[in-house]
């Protein structure tokens, strides 16, 4: 399991619902969230993933039903408001993923066009 890389951590996680679930739900996402690849992928077995999260294996599985339950407050209407999904034989795909990798490279060409701007000045 590869553990290169990184993903962006958005303020507005603090407005979503995933901010009310327990704290070991939103450690367990917090913790996918880190264990990302460039696609959206989580490799583990939910043993692991508990191991990494650091909360008991309980805990960890009602995390993923919670995660992987349609969301009726979200405010992503994709999927139902699902966080995530299973793959089989690999682990988890991060539904909107790719929707937030976007909006990082929004914010980050803003910020280089801003810091290009300056320059010039």
């Amino acid at each position: 399991m590869s553990m290169a890389g990184y993903t962006k951590l958005f303020n507005s996680i603090l407005a979503s619902t995933i901010w009310r679930s327990s704290d070991q739900t939103r450690i367990v996402w917090i913790t996918m969230l880190a264990m990302a690849d460039k696609d959206g992928v989580v490799e583990g077995s939910v043993p692991g993933l508990a191991d990494f999260a650091r909360v008991d294996l309980a805990s960890c599985e009602a995390a993923l039903i919670e995660l992987s339950s349609p969301d009726k407050y979200s405010r992503s209407s994709e999927n139902e408001g699902r966080r995530i999904e299973i793959l089989d034989g690999v682990g988890w795909r991060l539904l909107n993923h790719g929707k937030y990798r976007a909006k990082m490279s929004e914010d980050e060409r803003r910020a280089y066009n801003r810091q290009k701007q300056a320059e010039w000045r």
